[in-house]
This record gives C-alpha cells, structure tokens and sequence, in this order.
C-alpha cells in the first residue's frame, strides 16, 4: 500500500500559466507605449525590454511585431464592443446607432493605443486588415443590441448590414485621427450622417418593438 504520496501539479499547467502570463505582460506593455509612441516606431525588442521579458521569449510568443500588433488589437475591439451590448433602451433604432457611434468615439479618444490599431496613419497595411476584421465583432455587437430592442426585417444577413454601416464611420473617424490625433465632434456628427443614410437604405424608420409583435398575436 502507498502512503504518504503528493500529487503536483503537471509541470507542463506551470509553464503554460507562465506563459499566458508572459504573453499578457507583452501585450500590456505595448499597449502602454502606444500611449506615447507612434506604432512604426516600436519593435519587438523595445516591447521585450518594457516588460522585463527576453527577447528571445517574445518572439517565441509573436514571432513578428504584427502578430503582437492584431492580438492587441482583437483584445482592445473585444472589451468596446462588449460595452456595446449595455447600451440603453430606446424608442428608435437610429439612436442606437448614433449612442454606439459616440460610445466609440468616446472609446477611441481614451485609447490611443486603439486608435493607432485601428484607424492611424501609421499603422502598416495587414494590421489595417486585420482592423477590418474588428469592425465585424463591432457590427454584431450593434447587430446583437438592435435585435434586442426591435424587429429587424427578413435580410440574408443582417450582421454583414451593420459591419458594412460601421465601416462607413471608420472613414470618418481615420480622417480624423490622421488630422487631429482624435475622432473630433464634426467627425462624429459626419459619421453618424452617413452610416444612419446607409442603413436607411435597407432598414424602414419605424421598425416594430421586440415581442410588441407576439404581444398584438
């Protein structure tokens, strides 16, 4: 009979939490020299060295600076389009929109990290890309809290209207972050204008109350 025996844990759980660990260090130390440095003019190394991590390990976690630039990126557009979903109930299906609109402004403005990612001048081409790829969890998010409130009518799919819509605002807000460091009050304004006027074009002014249909059944 064996006594006396303890069990601990796998090394490999150790090394993967250190990992996670490492990986999340990287990412917050990149982010915090956004805040004062314009993308094109950070490398992996530099990141390494804020966060106190060898070089050699951060390459091992992203093997080029835009691996680390899109998984930032993904991070940054998770937690805003997560704040989305809270937005508040409302008569029109417009107000959302424009409520959404200025909550990423607002986002952006205290980002500037996110707002080099994703609509600076600097911002080299794939992670432009890959950006785009942001404004589709963005569009489901506005998608998700639209649906929520209102009867959307019957479209193939809705979810491509709305990221098509959020990219229209993306102009406006790039062209202002190029000129201003900001998405500026006019920009917001502008970008509300067109992506309400394309939206217009599929979605009818008046649309029924979510359950207000079931409710006249």
């Amino acid at each position: 009979m064996i006594t006396n025996v303890k069990i601990r844990p796998p090394a490999r759980k150790a090394t993967q939490a250190r990992g996670r660990a490492r990986r999340a260090e990287l990412l917050e130390a990149a982010r915090t020299m956004l805040d004062t440095q314009n993308i094109d003019q950070i490398g992996m190394i530099a990141v390494a060295e804020a966060a106190g991590i060898p070089a050699s390990s951060a390459y091992h976690f992203f093997p080029e600076i835009g691996d680390l630039w899109k998984e930032l990126a993904r991070a940054l557009a998770s937690a805003q389009a997560a704040e989305d979903l809270m937005l508040p109930e409302v008569d029109e299906w417009e107000t959302l929109v424009e409520l959404s609109l200025a909550h990423h402004q607002k986002a952006f403005n205290g980002n500037r990290a996110a707002r080099q990612l994703m609509l600076g001048p600097h911002t080299p081409p794939e992670i432009k890309h890959a950006g785009c790829k942001e404004d589709f969890r963005f569009g489901t998010a506005l998608w998700i809290v639209v649906r929520q409130q209102f009867v959307l009518p019957g479209l193939a799919d809705s979810r491509e209207l709305f990221f098509k819509a959020l990219l229209i605002a993306d102009v406006f807000f790039s062209l202002s972050v190029a000129d201003h460091d900001r998405v500026t009050d006019d920009a917001l304004v502008e970008a509300k204008l067109a992506t309400i006027s394309y939206l217009r074009a599929y979605l009818p002014t008046r649309l029924a109350r979510a359950g207000e249909t079931d409710a006249a059944a």
